[in-house]
């Protein structure tokens, strides 16, 4: 190889070798100033959702944004503020707001309260939102409540316009039916006030606000009451006595009195013994003549069983349910057969119970030798009479005694006699259209009662 060609060679060489250098600098100095671009395109083509961040020069723009012209929140003006104003200035503009006083008033009672102390404040994320999606345009305000809070703190401050409920009742004056009205309870609606409040903006709220009471009925109304008041006399019954028998005179009107003025609730069993009470010396009672084995006897309580018998004739008069009824052991005179009931402390009783829709009220009177039993209830169109049959008469006998304090000779009548029977007895209920109801009430037999003479034997010698 001449030395041209060397040289030539030695040429190219040098010149490949810097070619190379020049390709690997500048592959370098690609990597250095932005080689990793495409690793960073490819990022953001997997992730679409998360967008570069943005650069603190484009925070400066976005907070040199301002409100367009237009722009109010209630009386707040918010044109030309900028967006990182905005919450700011709504702070300060609510903070003087809730602070104004308003009135709540019941029955022109007024009571001084802020709009903070009834618990309410400005929603900001909604107000900012809706600001954010309608620039340039007048909006209202939107309120929340903390419910919790205001609702304890006004049920405390509002208390006293609340009141119970007073149930009705009665009593009775002059035998009169007193109905005391029934009184509702009233509530402060709490939930209701803070409902109303939350739908207003804050410049909205009324400077008078009216407190929603909520009223709830008593669990016993007056009409409930005046259901089941009495207003007139159902039934009525009157029986004679002799007033020279003072004992036995005591003895009635003891037992009249316990029955006088009692009330007898709907549904209620009366006992006339468990009304009346034991009949014996220890109550009160005197000794008078007193039916025992057919025989008119001295015994305490003698009398009591006209009173049993007159209040017998008063309840089926006013058509009331019998549940226990016995007739005496032989007829009586003060009420017709058939229509007696007998009593003895405690074994024999009479019983009936008030099978009406109202209250009963028992009133008797003793004037003159007459017992008059009332039994006063709802007022009805019906009426009621007793009819009675004699099925059978039974003649007495008579018996003689002797009396050996009584002069020869000399007959004393002891003790009357009267005839036994057996008696039908019926219930006749005519109602306001004229048609009758015969009922069949009972079937009673009465024994004879003997003739009792006493014979003088002063004297005469024993045989």
């Amino acid at each position: 190889m001449t030395k041209i060609e060397k040289w030539v060679m030695k040429e190219m060489k040098q010149t490949w070798i810097q070619i190379n250098i020049k390709a690997v600098a500048l592959f370098l100095l690609t990597l250095l100033v932005g080689g990793c671009s495409p690793s960073s395109d490819s990022q953001e083509t997997k992730n679409p959702s998360n967008p570069p961040k943005q650069s603190t020069a484009d925070q400066r723009e976005v907070s040199r944004e301002v409100l367009p012209k237009g722009t109010k929140l209630d009386d707040l003006d918010l044109s030309g503020v900028t967006t990182l104003e905005v919450q700011t200035k709504i702070m300060d503009w609510s903070r003087d707001k809730l602070e104004e006083k308003r009135v709540l008033l019941y029955n022109e009672t007024e009571i001084p309260i802020t709009l903070r102390d009834l618990g309410l404040e400005v929603d900001q994320q909604k107000t900012t939102d809706d600001l954010k999606r309608n620039p340039g345009t007048a909006l209202s305000s939107s309120l929340k409540v903390n419910s919790a809070k205001v609702s304890q703190e006004l049920q405390e401050k509002l208390k006293k316009f609340g009141r119970p409920a007073r149930e009705a009742s009665y009593k009775i004056e002059k035998d009169m039916f007193v109905v005391t009205p029934a009184e509702s309870s009233l509530t402060v609606d709490i939930d209701k006030l803070i409902s109303d409040l939350q739908k207003l903006s804050l410049s909205a709220v009324p400077k008078r606000l009216d407190i929603p009471m909520v009223e709830r009925p008593a669990s016993v109304t007056t009409e409930a009451v005046q259901a089941l008041a009495f207003d007139s006399v159902i039934g009525e019954f009157a029986t004679k006595f002799s007033v020279q028998e003072k004992e036995r005179t005591e003895n009635l009107t003891k037992a009249a009195m316990a029955m006088d003025r009692k009330v007898i609730r709907p549904g209620e069993i009366v006992s006339f013994n468990d009304t009346v009470g034991p009949r014996d010396h220890k109550t009160g009672y005197k000794d008078a003549y007193v039916i025992i084995n057919g025989e008119y006897v001295q015994g305490p309580g003698g009398g009591v069983c006209q009173v049993s018998s007159t209040l017998y004739n008063a309840v089926l008069l006013s058509n009331l349910q019998i549940l226990e009824r016995k007739p005496h052991a032989v007829a009586i005179s003060y009420v017709p057969q058939g229509q007696d009931a007998t009593v003895n402390y405690p074994n024999i009783d009479f019983k009936f119970v008030n099978n009406t829709g109202s209250f009963l009220y028992l009133r008797t009177e003793i004037k003159r030798g007459t017992l008059k039993l009332q039994i006063w209830g709802k007022k009805t169109d019906q009426s009621v009479r007793i009819e009675s049959q004699v099925e059978k008469e039974m003649n007495f006998e008579t018996e003689t005694r002797l009396d050996p304090k009584m002069a020869a000779g000399r007959t004393v009548q002891e003790q009357a006699g009267s005839k036994g029977m057996i008696v039908n007895t019926w219930k006749v209920i005519k109602d306001g259209t004229g048609n009758e109801t015969k009922q069949f009430l009972s079937r009673d037999v009465y024994a004879p009662a003997k003739r009792i003479l006493r014979v003088g034997s002063r004297g005469v010698p024993k045989m």
